[in-house]
């Protein structure tokens, strides 16, 4: 059946001081990237390049548990009705021209985002809820937020921008640009920024940053130089990080590994559970079968016997290669919010049928089940086109036939699938992707959300609403751990959602480079890397 357990992802973890070694800087990396940056502005690019995260920095940013820390805020208070953050800055920070880093900085690059109509880039609708910036003074910064807001503090992790530099009410020669050109700015090729590394030169397919030698954290960074070059497509960069010309390629996909030869003599191999999970969604709403047949997925048996009917591990193995990892809750296993006190769902067929049977869905000698002469059958929605869909759905098909429960296939285009289905509730049970938040999501299950469409399955629970209403925001760590971990816990046993995996993505690094650190979003503090000295 089901069983209370931890969820462990095989994943390479290198342990690294929560500060700085003395470490003579020294070095090269050489880290290949697909595709090419058109320019290096975090606020133009958002997250499509990483070579901005070397370079420029926010108020906060994740560690590898996924727990929010401070990076150009040193401190933060949050009153007690979460509708104030006030934000304490480093006073050891300097641009890379110099120049000190400052309050007034914060507030210039968050009010091109928030108020500034002329802003040319592309905005973070969730930023609106932030109703005033105010400098409390040089090193100190407010902000005051709408009521009832839903703002995630990972948001003011958003790269900030040089205020001497982009605003052309202080920018000086050629940087006197109007906010409405800021796509033309030419700092967007000559950046600055408060990160390790500053920019050197821009190359044909290489960008080569440099150690920031005033760089406010200890004797970090450990690299002296970082070249980041530019492939085509990923065998070729696969090629080249064979041949040792480059050092590192991250962010590679199951497919991808499948066909990557072996480099295990040569490389370290480094594999994270991505951002990411598919899962498959009941529709609670009671009319969703029909209004001549009743909705099985509202008897938690039902919903417990499907959840247990489904091989995942065979899924992985088939289908990702065994790259990928089996969960049963939206928060990943590294995070700092997950609680391994759940329900798990390993295979059992017969508990499966046990469970059934109790919920009045008996077995008859055709090898289906029924209930007052209905046949236990439903349609599974998926996106139409998609292999991969198509092949994980005939499997579930499979699975679920070995208990007695018949699945007709229901593919869909994209398009329709969204917005014929999902958001009208037009649907019996659908397969799909979910992109994981970092800071543990909470609106798939609220009954708030069913009208704004995310609580798309129409799923209700008094027990749920009172749990997530204990979020008591950003001020209140424990209280959230308590939150998530009860959300999670019956999460597990109402199942709104059945999870079945997350794809495990993979970095290939020269035996030489230490110092890695993983976590769902990749790679962790490149500052902290090094080479290890030939003997």
């Amino acid at each position: 059946m089901f069983k209370k357990t931890s969820i462990f992802l095989a994943i390479t973890i290198a342990l690294v001081a929560t500060g700085c070694e003395t470490r003579e800087p020294s070095g090269c990396l050489d880290q290949a990237l697909l595709g090419e940056p058109g320019m290096l502005n975090p606020l133009l690019t958002g997250e499509e390049c990483i070579v901005t995260d070397y370079i420029f920095q926010g108020l906060v940013r994740y560690d590898e548990q996924l727990q929010l820390v401070g990076q150009l805020a040193e401190s933060w208070e949050v009153s007690p009705d979460n509708r104030e953050w006030t934000f304490f800055l480093r006073q050891d920070v300097s641009w890379h021209d110099g120049e000190p880093f400052t309050a007034n900085d914060v507030e210039f690059t968050f009010a091109l985002q928030i108020i500034d109509e002329s802003f040319p880039g592309p905005r973070d609708l969730d930023l609106a809820q932030i109703e005033a910036i105010e400098v409390l003074d040089d090193y100190s910064v407010k902000f005051s937020l709408a009521p009832d807001h839903e703002l995630s503090m990972s948001k003011l992790s958003l790269g900030i921008l040089p205020r001497h530099l982009y605003d052309p009410q202080v920018a000086l020669g050629r940087d006197k640009v109007p906010i409405r050109q800021m796509a033309e700015h030419p700092r967007n090729w000559r950046p600055v920024g408060t990160g390790p590394y500053r920019f050197e030169e821009w190359q044909n397919q290489c960008i080569i940053l440099e150690r920031y030698e005033n760089y406010y954290d200890g004797d970090c960074p450990y690299i002296q130089t970082i070249k980041f070059y530019f492939y085509p497509d990923f065998d070729t960069a696969l090629s080249d990080l064979a041949a040792g010309r480059v050092d590192l390629l991250e962010d590679i996909s199951p497919a991808q590994m499948e066909t990557a030869p072996d480099l295990s003599q040569t490389h370290e191999y480094y594999t994270y559970q991505e951002m990411g999970c598919q899962v498959l969604a009941f529709n609670f709403r009671s009319q969703a079968f029909g209004s001549n047949r009743v909705n099985p997925w509202l008897d938690r048996k039902v919903r417990q016997a499907v959840a247990c009917a489904i091989d995942r591990e065979r899924i992985i193995a088939r289908l990702l290669g065994g790259r990928g990892v089996q969960i049963d809750s939206i928060v990943p296993t590294q995070s700092w919010a997950y609680s391994p006190d759940i329900v798990a769902y390993d295979q059992d067929l017969a508990q499966a049928g046990q469970l059934l049977d109790q919920a009045g869905w008996p077995l008859k000698l055709d090898g289906w089940r029924y209930r007052e002469g209905k046949r236990l059958s439903f349609q599974l929605t998926l996106r139409e086109g998609n292999p991969f869909y198509e092949n994980v759905a005939a499997m579930l098909k499979e699975d679920l036939a070995q208990v007695g429960i018949e699945v007709e296939l229901n593919p869909r285009p994209w398009g329709e699938l969204l917005l014929d289905c999902m958001d009208t509730g037009d649907f019996e049970m659908v397969l799909l992707g979910l992109g994981l938040n970092p800071d543990p999501e909470a609106a798939f299950f609220s009954s708030d959300s069913i009208s704004r469409g995310m609580n798309f399955g129409a799923y209700t629970s008094p027990a749920m609403d009172a749990i997530l209403s204990m979020d008591a925001g950003a001020g209140n760590a424990e209280t959230r751990r308590l939150a998530y971990a009860a959300m999670q816990k019956l999460m597990s046993y109402e199942l709104p959602l059945i999870f079945l995996f997350s794809p495990a993505r993979t970095a290939i690094a020269s035996k030489n480079l230490k110092g890695i650190v993983t976590s769902p979003l990749g790679l962790c503090w490149p500052e902290r890397w090094y080479f290890a000295k030939e003997n």
